[in-house]
């Protein structure tokens, strides 16, 4: 095939995927892979695009293990049966076909060289094979996975909650493990619906006006709503308030206390003193902090690919990318359904108002700034200058993330307009927030311009907070 008819092939669903692209995909996967399982959603283009993708596999020789229809948790701890896993979803905003994703063995997504790699179809045609590949049908996948996270919860859930499946495949799951726990549960859109819609992958305040409707009518109720594959979810308190996925993230980690725990650069401070044990507040079934010396916290590139390899490379027991919530108890990949069970025995224990109310405020700072010169010298310069300040960490892994003795901020160059560079801070105090990101906004300002930078007089904000730089 010629340069201009190549298809780019991804790691996620994407609104240029065709049939075409699934025969194509299945040629390329086949090149490494021997023994693909493949599983769908319920939405109305899922079959037609999984059967695109099956006859790419089996015309060039590898078998496929077909799980049926599963939420994306039930795939990713199945991608163990072969070599890899393909889920095939329908994103609505993407347009009529369902897209593919791709899976490794361990239910992690593959990283974008993985996916480049699959490019070798275009350049080494693969061979005809001596056999087509067959087609082997697991019936009982959802029931295992529903087995498997039953045995992991160590605690009952005996609260009142409300449960949105939003007419997809996560009603497989949840609904039944909630209700095994204990949970006085009401579910909504628990039925297969293929022509229901929301309007996005999470779903917006709009979706959400019927479930706070329930919850303002049975006093104490808590609400959860899961996306259609079961692999983001939105938690509301016991007045119908959004809970955000931090603050979610936080009180899992009080409650599982793991030794390792792998986040994104960007990540709030609250899930950092959750997990090194700073948070001086009452919640029960917290569970018992490890040694300081046992805890390793990773911050990582805001890549799901490389966040699972960070995982796999030290062993830790959660990890968390945009609202993906990833328990490797399971598989890497991310697991609402495994959340919202955990959440269910919190709440059951606790006043999810009262409990969040209870932790400190973080504030944040946000400002965008052009680059003037080019990426490379901007990199260097950053480099050369960012080592001045007086910082506890530093690191320049994703853009430049500084932690000071009250905060922290990150500059990062836009992934989607490589002519502006991005600058976030955080702190507990408002003050020092302030004079932080006045020296990151001089920092920046100036290499972005390839200028040294001028010492301030005496008293100012960088002086008063210790976060003198040092001139190169």
């Amino acid at each position: 095939m010629t340069e201009s008819g190549r298809l780019v092939l991804r790691s996620s669903a994407s609104k240029d995927t065709t049939p075409e692209t699934g025969v194509i995909l299945g040629r390329a996967l086949a090149m490494d892979h021997r023994r693909v399982v493949v599983a769908r959603d319920y939405m109305r283009s899922s079959t037609m695009m999984k059967d695109a993708l099956v006859a790419g596999l089996i015309s060039s020789g590898a078998d496929v293990v077909d799980i049926g229809y599963v939420s994306f948790p039930v795939a990713g701890m199945f991608a163990s049966r072969g070599d890899c896993a393909v889920y095939v979803t329908e994103y609505r905003e993407f347009g009529r076909f369902s897209g593919y994703v791709l899976m490794n063995s361990d239910g992690g997504l593959f990283r974008i060289d993985q996916v480049r790699h699959l490019d070798r179809v275009f350049d080494e045609p693969p061979m005809i094979p001596e056999r087509l590949g067959r087609v082997i049908s697991e019936a009982n996948s959802v029931e295992v996975y529903n087995r498997k996270l039953l045995s992991l919860m160590e605690h009952d859930a005996e609260c009142g909650i409300v449960l949105d499946c939003n007419c997809g495949s996560s009603a497989l799951s949840a609904p039944q493990i909630l209700n095994a726990m204990g949970a006085d549960l009401a579910s909504m859109n628990a039925q297969f619906d293929r022509d229901y819609t929301v309007h996005s992958l999470i779903p917006a305040d709009s979706d959400l006006r019927d479930l706070r409707q329930f919850i303002g009518s049975d006093p104490g109720t808590v609400g959860i709503a899961l996306n259609r594959i079961g692999n983001l979810m939105t938690v509301l308190d016991e007045k119908g308030n959004v809970i955000p996925d931090e603050t979610v993230l936080a009180m899992m980690i009080l409650m599982m206390r793991p030794k390792t725990l792998v986040v994104p650069m960007d990540i709030s401070s609250l899930v950092e003193d959750a997990f090194y044990g700073r948070l001086d507040i009452d919640m029960k079934l917290r569970g018992e902090a490890p040694e300081e010396s046992e805890l390793k916290l990773v911050r990582t590139v805001p890549n799901a690919g490389i966040l699972c390899d960070e995982m796999r490379a030290n062993g830790a027991e959660l990890g968390y990318y945009k609202g993906g919530f990833i328990f490797s108890d399971i598989s890497m990949a991310p697991d609402a359904i495994h959340a919202s069970c955990m959440i269910a025995q919190i709440a059951a224990a606790n006043s999810l108002v009262a409990l969040t109310s209870s932790f400190p405020a973080y504030y944040r700072d946000t400002a965008s700034y052009r680059l003037l010169c080019s990426k490379d010298d901007f990199h260097r310069l950053m480099d050369e200058r960012i080592g001045g300040l007086g910082h506890l960490y530093m690191s320049n892994r994703y853009g430049w993330r500084v932690d000071m003795e009250d905060g922290w901020f990150l500059v990062r160059i836009n992934t989607e307009n490589e002519d502006r560079v991005e600058v976030l801070a955080e702190s507990r105090d408002r003050a020092y927030l302030a004079g932080m990101a006045e020296v990151a906004a001089e920092l920046v300002e100036s290499c972005s311009k390839g200028q040294r930078i001028i010492s301030s007089s005496s008293g100012s904000p960088r002086e008063s907070y210790a976060l003198q730089l040092v001139l190169s």
